[in-house]
């Protein structure tokens, strides 16, 4: 074989061999920050859950939209009743406490600060900050969808909400023609057709 020939087999191969190790690497980073980016919001997603929870526990139903969400969090206190000592068996709580053998003392704590505390957003990915919850992640000013109602299930009426952000919203500016993605699709927490609080990300 002339060596010409050799040399541009060569070529080809070394070619060759470049767009496969370029197409596997670039695989591999595509899926690197899709996972990055679908942790993030599903942690965004929680947040917003434990909102929607907090709100629940304090007006019977879930926020219909992030005004009414934030708003409640910013705003609102839940109330925690301290108690110190022992009721003792022989006398009632009330009668222990005229007797001052233990003591009640109400207090009020923002819901922000409760359910927020420093313990839960220790191990957080990105920075926490209030009036970022309504905004997808990587979205480019994208809010999420949220709705609220009831659904009738057992002849019971039960409070229901959904938490949907698509994945055109979560990979902007990805590459994801070739990758068997519908982008119509994405990540949701709650939904409107079951009592469900869960995420269809397999929790």
């Amino acid at each position: 074989m002339k060596a010409g020939v050799k040399i541009g087999l060569w070529l080809v191969i070394v070619g060759l061999s470049y767009l496969v190790y370029n197409s596997i690497t670039g695989k591999i980073a595509f899926e690197d920050e899709t996972k990055r980016r679908r942790d993030i919001v599903i942690e965004r997603l929680e947040d917003i859950r434990i909102a929607q929870l907090a709100y629940k526990s304090a007006n019977e139903k879930y926020a219909k939209n992030f005004d009414q969400l934030l708003d409640f969090v910013k705003q609102d206190s839940f109330q925690v009743i301290k108690a110190l000592g022992t009721v003792p068996d022989t006398l009632t709580d009330s009668a222990a406490v005229e007797m001052g053998i233990v003591t009640r003392d109400t207090v009020f704590l923002s819901v922000k600060d409760s359910i927020y505390s420093k313990s839960y957003l220790k191990d957080h990915k990105v920075a926490f900050y209030i009036d970022s919850l309504p905004y997808i992640p990587f979205g480019g000013g994208s809010v999420f969808d949220i709705d609220a109602g009831e659904v009738e299930k057992g002849k019971v009426n039960v409070q229901v909400f959904e938490v949907f952000a698509r994945y055109k919203h979560i990979y902007l500016g990805l590459d994801t023609e070739n990758e068997s993605i519908d982008i119509e699709d994405g990540l949701k927490v709650g939904s409107m057709d079951e009592p469900s609080t869960s995420g269809n990300w397999g929790e």
